[in-house]
């Protein structure tokens, strides 16, 4: 990717239109397309389509394609694998060996073709941390408006200080990305009428390990910075691992006892997305704060 002054409004014009198109479709003609039953684990109560992240998808796609945007046939690669097997996984039902092989594969050429010069040792902390960004925004996917909520302002925020950075192309990048997540969310919002689906929460997940390490790779920002306006997620979903797994409980099944889920059992579910909501923006202000004065 390289530095450009190509005005990013078309391009995020047609990523909200096209999502918002294929979203119609979905919820239209193909409404019993991948459906989600309700099950014990479960917040919802009706059937509803976990496709919304195939409109995502598609939203960023076509604004990518349209967009002066060099992406290397080994990041494209990345994010196919990854869809594949998730957009298998929504249809039918894929081996959680096969998923994680897929997973661990696509971050492994991320981090080759973004991170060339990386250190040895590096490597494979930062392949488990990717694996671990892809599984725990599958996770944290759980409540209506969640993930969508955390998707706009996250790469919203990425955007902004890209931009204040002086890196066009990755504001461009990370602005498709939160335009898509908002149209989406308007669909998502409580109580929702489409879900992310596995398609939708691992290809977010693995752009904002993708955006993260590109960002920080090419000076825009520190690592730091999405750990920090990211931290709604994975401070939930790995202190909910660890919890689970000291109580030797069986980690890898699905449940309902991360934070979020446990206070929307408790005081519902948009009473606690407005707690999330509140969290979120905050860590984001952290962050530009960092960045601001020059922590970060």
């Amino acid at each position: 990717m390289e530095e450009t002054g190509y005005p990013w409004w078309g391009a995020l014009l047609l990523a909200v239109a096209t999502s918002l198109a294929a979203l119609q479709l979905l919820l239209s003609r193909l409404r019993q397309l991948a459906l989600d039953i309700p099950n014990h684990r479960s917040l919802h109560e009706t059937p509803v389509p976990r496709t919304g992240g195939w409109a995502m998808v598609v939203g960023v796609f076509v604004a990518l394609l349209w967009a002066p945007v060099a992406m290397s046939a080994v990041t494209v690669t990345a994010f196919a694998l990854l869809l594949a097997v998730s957009l298998a996984d929504d249809l039918r039902t894929v081996s959680a060996r096969l998923r994680f092989a897929v997973q661990a594969g696509s971050v492994a050429l991320l981090l080759v073709d973004l991170a060339p010069g990386l250190a040895w040792w590096l490597m494979p902390i930062l392949l488990i941390g990717g694996v671990w960004v892809v599984n725990l925004y599958n996770f944290m996917d759980g409540m209506d408006g969640f993930a969508g909520s955390m998707t706009a302002i996250g790469f919203g925020t990425l955007a902004g200080i890209s931009a204040f950075r002086g890196e066009a192309e990755l504001a461009g990048i990370c602005g498709i990305m939160a335009a898509s997540s908002m149209v989406f969310l308007y669909y998502n919002w409580p109580a929702a009428r489409i879900f992310l689906g596995d398609a939708g929460s691992t290809s977010i997940g693995l752009a904002v390990f993708a955006v993260s390490v590109y960002g920080w790779q090419q000076s825009v920002f520190s690592p730091l910075v999405p750990l920090i306006i990211f931290s709604p997620f994975w401070v939930d979903a790995t202190y909910t691992l660890l919890r689970r797994m000291y109580n030797r409980e069986r980690w890898w099944e699905a449940h309902r006892q991360h934070l979020y889920q446990r206070s929307a059992l408790s005081v519902g579910t948009r009473k606690t997305l407005g707690i999330e909501l509140t969290v979120m923006l905050g860590t984001s202000l952290a962050a530009i704060s960092v960045v601001a004065l020059g922590l970060a």
